[in-house]
């Protein structure tokens, strides 16, 4: 039999054993944690802050963050942004993230996190001033969401941003990234219109309700946009994402999306009372201009075409000044489009659609435990 001895060392060396393997995944956990406000070092070794937006940073903004170049929006034009600046800061459905310089307490950039689904999120107004520009500003931004996206949504979270194509700098950049796509889209938009639904005889549009939701469903998964390598992805409630049965039910039960009521998506039954193209919908408010703008349609291509040209009578009666939206490039797809009297491109760019496991990248990004700890800098 071992001696007293002999067992005390063993069960020394066990207890040991256990409490560095504790350490360990209890360094690995810490790893992963953020709280905001977040103190980090910038590319040049420079302090700054990543914190929640307030309403009271959009006056930085407009002075010194928003595009005016085109290199963070691809435009040049940051209307919209400052237009919907204060409904993000406000949004639930909206983490919006500010950058500042510790020293000086001067905005640098931001970024907003849409919590598109329980595992989506997409970023949006990624913007950095000019004069911050080659500290890694972005860079900080993209890595303290990953982290943020990941303990919220767990492991199967998945991030997204659209860039422009005519946006070079994002467009190298996510590619250095190693982000999958890009996905290419395109916006059309028509002029609302008092003439009635162009519908073939004994065709119905109607909308969307609650006794509809698992027809729907049903006809969606078999349909040809559905099954192709863009998926349901479109606009969505909140930011961009897969369309979903749990979305459809928000939909048809009186949503909002931005601040604004979502319409009942349309449904087109043929002249046997089949379900042959869906469509869902929602407005864009532009200044005083509102807009109907289609999201997720899908349907056999040539039912699908009657259904998104039904969009500029149904813009008409919901007292929208024009309609339109943005289609993958599926060659039927962009074959109606052009081929239409009613629609035209909107803009001669695309819309180039990355996406990404947060879980990737929180694994390769050592912030470092020092960089993970609270902001001591008050609050302004």
């Amino acid at each position: 039999m071992p001696s007293a001895a002999t067992a005390a060392h063993v069960v020394a060396v066990t207890a040991l054993a256990l409490t560095l393997t504790w350490l360990f995944f209890a360094r690995r956990k810490r790893r992963h944690v953020v709280s905001l406000p977040i103190t980090l070092a910038d590319k040049n070794g420079g302090a700054i802050t990543v914190r929640v937006a307030r309403v009271s940073d959009r006056e930085e903004v407009v002075s010194s963050i928003a595009d005016l170049t085109g290199t963070g929006s691809g435009t040049g034009n940051d209307d919209y942004l400052l237009q919907e600046f204060n409904r993000m800061v406000e949004d639930e459905d909206v983490l919006l993230l500010f950058a500042e310089d510790v020293e000086t307490g001067k905005g640098l950039g931001m970024m907003a996190i849409v919590w598109s689904s329980p595992v989506e999120t997409y970023w949006q107004s990624l913007r950095v001033s000019q004069a911050a520009r080659g500290r890694g500003i972005a860079s900080r931004l993209f890595d303290v969401a990953a982290h943020i996206a990941l303990q919220r949504q767990g492991p199967a979270s998945i991030g997204r941003w659209g860039v422009v194509s005519s946006n070079e700098v994002m467009t190298r950049w996510s590619e250095r990234l190693g982000l999958h796509g890009p996905q290419r889209f395109r916006r059309y938009g028509a002029p609302a219109s008092s003439e009635p639904p162009p519908l073939p005889p004994g065709y119905v549009l109607r909308e969307a309700t609650q006794e509809d939701v698992r027809a729907i469903m049903a006809f969606l998964k078999s349909a040809p946009v559905w099954n192709s390598e863009f998926g349901s992805q479109n606009f969505v409630l909140a930011g961009w994402g897969e369309f979903s049965e749990e979305m459809l039910g928000k939909l048809v039960t009186g949503a909002t999306s931005r601040g604004l009521p979502v319409p009942s998506p349309r449904l087109l039954l043929s002249a046997s009372g089949a379900l042959v193209a869906f469509m869902c919908i929602s407005f864009f408010q532009m200044g005083d201009q509102r807009f109907c703008m289609f999201r997720y349609a899908d349907g056999a291509y040539d039912e699908l075409r009657v259904l998104l040209h039904c969009l500029p009578s149904i813009a008409h009666g919901l007292k929208c000044v024009g309609c339109g939206g943005y289609v993958p490039t599926l060659p039927p797809i962009i074959a109606l489009m052009d081929a239409s009297e009613k629609y035209k491109r909107a803009t001669a760019t695309e819309q180039h659609e990355f996406k990404w496991k947060n879980a990737e990248f929180v694994a390769r990004i050592d912030l470092g435990e020092a960089a993970l700890a609270p902001a001591t800098t008050p609050a302004k």
